[in-house]
């Protein structure tokens, strides 16, 4: 059967959720689904490429979902829209899961986040792991300064400083102008900036202690790191890791596209997903095949 790519909008959740669209779709109970959430400040057609790419490798059916405020999402924080990581991680995340969950009822559920999408992904992971089958963070770490190499640190906490104050002083976050992070709310960046100067996750308005919880979350995870990215160095990355001590885990390196700049890695292997594509296929492909077996003996 040969895949079937839909590039149009599909109304899966309710107003107010982040649009998505179905990339691939196949046909069978084992096929496995895919949400890919993006990068601050990024649309979710940026990764097409990937996702096409992922859908093909699987097979299976990928989904791609702009970030609240982001892309085709309805908010926008220079409306004056007000939120933060809560929304995102306890309503909106949740909400997408579970539509896909629906629509594709006993498929194999991933989650694949690139950088603050693989973050937010792991947030919302304590509340929509028994749904999941596994965790794919590409490019993805905290935020922590102190993660980074330590001749960069101090470079690291000015930026750092000027994104805090931009964001504390601005009705919102111009990151668009600034040239980082697209514009966003108040108080999402300083969700981000509490995360970055600590190393610790908040989700402000939320009583969830979200350092405890992830703790103590038992999920697969696949972190694929791009070799010398100033964006998620392997100190984040590995920070981040940390933070899941009863999940299992692997980590792959690769090298991304080497014809770009190193800041601009941190991106393109979305716009050249050959670059990433093969262990992430090769590790979504090794759980569903766990967890048929798992299935097998269970039914025996």
């Amino acid at each position: 059967m040969e895949l079937e790519f839909l590039l149009e909008a599909r109304p899966l959740v309710l107003e107010g959720v982040p649009t998505h669209q179905i990339v691939g779709e196949r046909a069978g109970p084992a096929a496995p689904v895919c949400l890919c959430l993006p990068a601050m400040g990024l649309a979710a057609r940026y990764y097409l490429p990937f996702a096409e790419a992922l859908a093909r490798a699987l097979p299976g059916t990928v989904a791609v979902a702009d970030l609240r405020g982001q892309g085709e999402s309805e908010a926008r924080a220079r409306r004056g829209d007000r939120f933060g990581y809560r929304e995102i991680v306890e309503q909106d995340l949740p909400a997408l899961l579970d539509a896909l969950a629906e629509r594709f009822w006993g498929r194999p559920l991933f989650v694949v986040g690139h950088s603050l999408g693989g973050q937010l992904a792991t947030l919302s992971a304590v509340h929509t792991h028994d749904r999941l089958s596994g965790l794919v963070l590409v490019a993805a770490g905290t935020a922590h300064y102190r993660t980074w190499p330590r001749a960069e640190q101090w470079r690291t906490r000015l930026a750092l400083s000027g994104i805090r104050a931009a964001a504390t002083l601005l009705p919102w976050y111009p990151g668009s102008l600034l040239g980082f992070g697209g514009d966003q709310p108040r108080r999402l960046m300083r969700d981000w900036s509490y995360n970055a100067f600590t190393g610790k996750y908040r989700c402000a308005g939320s009583r969830i202690d979200y350092e405890a919880r992830l703790a103590a979350l038992r999920l697969p995870v696949l972190a694929v790191t791009i070799r010398d990215d100033p964006v998620a160095p392997r100190g984040a990355v590995s920070e981040l890791l940390a933070k899941l001590p009863q999940s299992e885990q692997q980590r792959v390196e690769m090298d991304g596209v080497l014809s770009d700049s190193r800041w601009r890695r941190h991106f393109s292997w979305a716009r050249r997903p050959d670059t990433v594509i093969d262990p992430i296929a090769q590790w979504i492909r090794a759980r569903v095949r766990a967890r048929e077996q798992t299935g097998a003996r269970a039914a025996a």
